[in-house]
């Protein structure tokens, strides 16, 4: 007996079906496009917010369909001290942000400010790991990358005076921050704590004589105007890492997990070359603006770079025996 044919739907009905198949399979293997929120510690077009931004624009592009990221703002939009409790907590996705921001909780964080190496040899030499881990445990976060390594500290004066030696320093009032503490002390000069948006004008009066701020970014506030002489040579690094709450990262599809880090591969090899352009240009801004210099020599640094150790050692003596060497070139 034979087995009756089936018929079959009319040949356009079976072309909807099938199309309507692959776009069911398509659609359920390919998760929608994931929008993580952001956030610097800085206005995302001033000088180190810059870099966060090309990061951002560089995920966004290759990331099309996929993963994108909206910057929500810069401090005014989350403040600065609490955008790595926002990553924490998953308010934020993603922060771009100094150790000296969540050093309350991560005081390992300032320990790449001395480093003499490069991100490339601080990921060699394990360094870079291990502060992840310590960021995983405390702040539910990741280290994804980090600029501004390469970029050091210096001292500005802005009064007017002749400076032969480190000496001439003693007894002046300069505006700082915390990783200044330890230096300022030692050359016996008086840190002041005086808001970024009010500096200027203490400067201007003379409240306070110079400052200590890194080598980019003084024109950003136009205290290139007022000062007088640079203190070189520079020490410490600046260091912006840029975190992403550790869960959110982890609940990535391998798609969106793969534009993350490819973005972040392709920010480690050309950030170097942005890096020395920016410092060239700054140096140029510096010369222009009438900006003399005066070199300390290299214990100056030392002296620096020891001193900030010594400090850290005291507040977290096992980690800080473990990250030094991690963190030092043989």
């Amino acid at each position: 007996m034979m087995t009756p044919r089936r018929r079959l739907a009319p040949l356009p009905l079976r072309i909807a079906f099938m199309g309507l198949g692959f776009w069911l399979a398509s659609g359920t293997a390919r998760a929608e496009e994931v929008t993580l929120k952001a956030a610097v510690f800085v206005p995302p077009t001033s000088t180190y917010g810059i870099p966060f931004k090309r990061f951002v624009d560089h995920v966004n592009e290759t990331g099309k369909g996929t993963l994108q990221i909206r910057i929500v703002g810069g401090p005014e939009a989350v403040p600065a001290d609490g955008q790595a409790q926002a990553v924490k907590t998953g308010v934020l996705d993603i922060a771009s942000i100094p150790p000296a921001y969540y050093k309350s909780v991560m005081v390992e964080g300032d320990a790449q400010v001395l480093s003499d190496m490069t991100l490339a040899e601080q990921r060699q030499s394990g360094a870079y790991a291990a502060l992840d881990k310590i960021a995983g445990e405390r702040m539910g976060s990741r280290y994804l990358t980090t600029y501004g390594i390469g970029v050091p500290f210096h001292l500005y004066v802005t009064k007017d005076m002749p400076i032969a030696s480190v000496n001439d320093l003693k007894g002046l009032r300069f505006r700082g921050q915390p990783n200044y503490n330890a230096i300022f002390k030692h050359y016996g000069i008086a840190g002041v704590n005086v808001a970024v948006p009010e500096t200027y004008t203490a400067l201007e009066r003379g409240t306070v004589q110079g400052y200590g701020y890194p080598l980019w970014g003084i024109n950003d506030f136009g205290w290139e105007k007022l000062t007088k002489t640079r203190i070189d040579p520079g020490f410490y690094n600046v260091v912006v890492n840029i975190l992403m709450n550790k869960s959110k990262y982890d609940a990535l599809d391998p798609a969106q997990r793969k534009v993350i880090d490819d973005a972040v591969a392709w920010f480690e090899q050309d950030n170097p070359k942005y890096t020395a352009e920016t410092t060239k240009a700054a140096l140029d801004m510096q010369e222009k603006a009438g900006i003399k210099t005066v070199d300390f020599g290299p214990e100056f640094k030392k002296t620096a770079v020891d001193l900030y150790w010594d400090d850290l050692k005291q507040l977290s003596p096992d980690a800080m025996a473990k990250l030094q060497p991690l963190l030092t070139k043989k």
